[in-house]
């Protein structure tokens, strides 16, 4: 075993809008392990599993390629059930007691971890790293205790990983921690390749065809970009987006396929991984950092491929997110597009220049795979013009030229083509659309009500005041627009950000009174009253602490929203 490396840290906990620290994500904390091995016994340390049937992982890659659903699946879980009290070694260094294991699972390309019991006290912390200390994860702490006391870890490069936790001599009740899981990829992930050695599942080993978000061809799509995430759930990876609400008020839902999660225990072991892009076009490879774990779900589809979970914590300042808007009507008249993270690699951008069609008979939908969901809940994209999809696209937005959220892939059997020719504008190899049909993307319209008050809708949750709004924009709670006006509104405000009285101008005559509400993120309302006249009414935001809130503005049976910042 080679001697553990001091590793510096130089990330540090992210904040809330609001300034405070999540209680509930995969975020990381001050510290840096010990780096003292010389005490420890590699015989009390080392927890060996053995090799994974190669029968067992020949299988699973084949099946992901030839699979009509899309995710894929790039792991196996391996229960394990280690603990302080049971496996590991302890010793005493520099005010701490440290204990540590050192999990060997043969042949993986990376390992990740589950904790089924995560509870610690305040001052312990652990971190989880490679033997050498390229890669490590942590601090995690008691700001990453949540409800479920389920914490899972993103993977690590090899097949060899350490879990070390630092315990301060004075705490005699540290807490509780378990492993309960191993997460063993089959699949070589997160490195860059050369293309003579690029095997499925690595950076840079998606199709082809597939168009880097951040080529010319997403130069229009720079912001709703933001809302799409890297999903994975311990053992394959998906797609989802994060959505608004008819509230405007930041409460991170994201929307997914039914098959990537479809029960709390995989909502648990989630982790979702926002901006794993490359910098460039066709550039390197991306962060995966900003990540959060955990999270609940709300309304899972069954005829209907749809899961809605709300994350564990809001999206920190930091992440940069957008909540994408949505539409659910069932017309759509011109091209669609796709964010998406084909076969785990960075985000791609993909589109149909045709408006998608629905399927008007079963035949229309001829796949086994499909054969669970009704035919009629369908998008049909009969044809990609540009890029496709893949394994780990599942559960990606379908957007319409309004950049709103139409639906979510489902599956189908669309994949890139050979090579016929070259566009010299864009130095880029085009390729044949033979093979790049049928894919199938889960309405929003379906999914809105299709089970009725009693059952499971996005309905609820993403119109929480029933203004019955068939479509919404996107929101950014990152943004500074020095003046906010809904289009076609009554109304606008200003200025933006405010600091001391924040005016609602309305575009004409006043007939009747208006109402005003001003919304926290968290959704507490901390201001209200009426206005009236055509004069410009002011209301008093000094008192207010620094950060995004949403002010509703109501007349009749109208509803406007529009974001302001409270800055000092």
């Amino acid at each position: 075993m080679k001697a553990a490396r001091a590793y510096p840290l130089t990330l540090l906990a992210s904040l809330i809008i609001s300034g405070g620290v999540p209680a509930f994500a995969q975020l990381q904390f001050p510290g840096k392990p010990m780096g003292d091995f010389r005490r420890m016994k590699a015989a009390d340390m080392i927890y060996l599993l053995p090799p994974v049937d190669p029968l067992l992982i020949e299988s699973l890659v084949s099946s992901n390629r030839e699979s009509v659903r899309k995710p894929l699946q790039f792991a196996v879980e391996r229960p394990v059930q280690l603990c302080p009290e049971s496996h590991g070694s302890w010793i005493e260094h520099e005010g701490y007691r440290i204990w540590r294991v050192h999990i060997v699972s043969p042949g993986a390309y990376s390992l990740g971890l589950v904790f089924n019991e995560y509870r610690v006290g305040e001052g312990v912390r652990i971190f989880i790293y490679d033997p050498d200390q390229h890669v490590v994860k942590g601090a995690y702490t008691k700001g990453n205790n949540k409800r479920s006391g389920v914490f899972p870890v993103g993977h690590i490069r090899g097949d060899e990983l350490i879990v070390e936790m630092q315990v301060p001599d004075h705490m005699a009740d540290w807490g509780i921690v378990n492993i309960e899981s191993v997460s063993h990829a089959f699949l070589e992930i997160g490195q860059a390749a050369g293309l003579e050695d690029c095997p499925p599942g690595e950076f840079g080993c998606s199709q082809a065809c597939e168009i880097d978000i951040n080529c010319s061809e997403g130069d229009e799509w720079q912001e709703t970009k933001k809302s799409v995430v890297r999903i994975f759930t311990t053992r394959q990876y998906c797609t989802g987006v994060l959505l608004n609400n008819t509230a405007y008020d930041g409460t991170p839902y994201v929307l997914t396929a039914e098959h990537c999660i479809n029960h709390p225990y995989y909502a648990d072991r989630s982790v979702f991984v926002f901006n794993y892009e490359s910098p460039v076009c066709f550039g390197g490879d991306g962060s995966v950092e900003r990540s959060i774990a955990g999270c609940d779900t709300i309304a899972v589809g069954d005829s209907i491929d749809f899961s809605l979970v709300r994350l564990s914590v809001t999206p920190p300042y930091s992440f940069d997110a957008y909540y994408a808007g949505w539409d659910r009507s069932g017309f759509q008249t011109s091209g669609s597009a796709t964010i998406h993270h084909p076969w785990g690699d960075v985000k791609k951008i993909s589109f149909d220049h045709d408006a998608p069609s629905t399927p008007a008979h079963p035949g229309d939908v001829p796949y086994a795979d499909l054969k669970d969901y009704h035919y009629f809940s369908f998008w049909w994209i009969r044809r990609w013009d540009i890029g496709s999809t893949e394994g780990g696209s599942s559960g990606s937005p379908l957007l319409n030229e309004g950049q709103r959220v139409i639906g979510t892939l489902s599956g189908g059997i669309a994949k890139c083509g050979d090579s016929i020719g070259y566009d010299a504008e864009k130095d880029r190899v085009i390729y044949s659309n033979a093979l790049n049909y049928d894919d199938y993307y889960t309405k929003l319209g379906f999914a809105w009500d299709y089970y009725g008050d009693a059952g499971p809708s996005l309905k609820r949750w993403l119109d929480p005041g029933n203004t019955g709004a068939t479509t919404i924009d996107g929101y950014l709670p990152t943004g500074v627009d020095p003046c906010s006006h809904a289009p076609g509104g009554r109304y606008r405000i200003y200025p933006n950000p405010a600091s001391g009285m924040l005016y609602i101008s309305p575009m004409g005559a006043l007939e009747e009174d208006v109402h005003y509400m001003v919304h926290d993120l968290s959704g507490a309302m901390v201001i209200s009253g009426f206005l009236g006249g055509e004069a410009p009414g002011g209301v008093d935001v000094g008192s207010l602490a620094p950060g995004i809130y949403v002010i509703s503005v109501a007349a009749g049976q109208t509803r406007e929203f529009m974001k302001f910042i409270v800055a000092r």
